[in-house]
C-alpha cells in the first residue's frame, strides 16, 4: 500500500512537472513617438534676438554672428538658448537666422 501512494505521489509529481505552463501575455513594445521636427524662420530668429530674451545679457549686439560659421556658433547658441529658456520653436527660429547670418 505505501509503494502504491509513493508511485503515485512521483507520477503525480512528473505530470505537473512537465505540464506546460500558462504564459503571460506580455503586450507589445511600445512605438516611440517619432518627435514633430520644428522648421525656424529667419525672420521670426531676428526678432528673438532683438528680444528681451537675448538682449538681457547682451544687448543688441548681433555683429558676432557673421564673423563666425554655424558650426562654430552651433553648440554656444543651443546652451544661450536653454539659459534664456527659448521654446523649441523659439530655439529653431534662432537657429536659423544664426544659419542664415554666419560666415560660410
Amino acid at each position: 500500500m505505501k509503494k502504491t501512494i509513493l508511485a503515485i505521489a512521483i507520477l503525480g509529481s512528473v505530470v505537473v512537472a512537465c505540464t506546460p505552463k500558462a504564459s503571460k501575455t506580455q503586450a507589445p513594445p511600445p512605438v516611440p513617438e517619432t518627435p514633430a521636427v520644428v522648421t525656424g524662420s529667419v525672420e521670426a530668429g531676428g526678432i528673438i534676438i532683438a528680444s528681451a530674451k537675448c538682449t538681457k545679457c547682451h544687448g543688441n549686439k548681433t555683429e558676432h554672428v557673421p564673423k563666425h560659421t554655424f558650426a562654430e556658433q552651433e553648440k554656444l547658441m543651443q546652451g544661450m538658448a536653454k539659459k534664456a529658456k527659448l521654446s523649441e520653436q523659439e530655439t529653431a527660429d534662432l537657429m536659423a537666422y544664426v544659419k542664415a547670418k554666419a560666415k560660410q
